[in-house]
């Protein structure tokens, strides 16, 4: 075996020791996205599977008769009470309510008159 089979001879190891270390390398990777990509599929299929709160149904309130049973007579009998008007605000005297146009306050007013010096319609050039 001469010089130049020992040189080509180790070149030849040299190469293969890393390709091997890279093909370990990439093997390793290879797993690891594996690995992650089980985990994550596996997060994924526990969402679906989850069950959603159901929200909790509103009580709702009963009128006091069913309308397509009343009669007139029902409908003008004010012995129960009336779900329509139960937000309203009654007003007898309109004069006892403050003006609320007295202490309001234009914002970006003049308080005072303007008056220009020059003409203020001078023609345009």
């Amino acid at each position: 075996m001469g010089w130049r089979d020992w040189f080509t001879s180790s070149a030849d190891k040299v190469h293969s020791e890393e390709e091997e270390r890279e093909g370990a390398t990439a093997k390793q990777d290879a797993e690891a996205f594996a690995a992650l990509q089980d985990i994550k599929t596996a997060e994924a299929l526990s969402l679906l599977d989850e069950e959603e709160e159901q929200p909790t149904p509103s009580i709702a309130l009963e009128a006091p008769y069913d309308a397509s049973d009343a009669g007139v007579d029902d409908l003008l009998n004010e012995a129960e009470e009336s779900f329509t008007h139960r937000d309203e605000v009654s007003i007898a005297d309109v004069s006892e309510l403050e003006d609320p146009y007295l202490t309001a306050t234009i914002e970006g007013d003049v308080p005072e008159t303007v008056v220009f010096d020059d003409d203020e319609n001078s023609p345009a050039v």
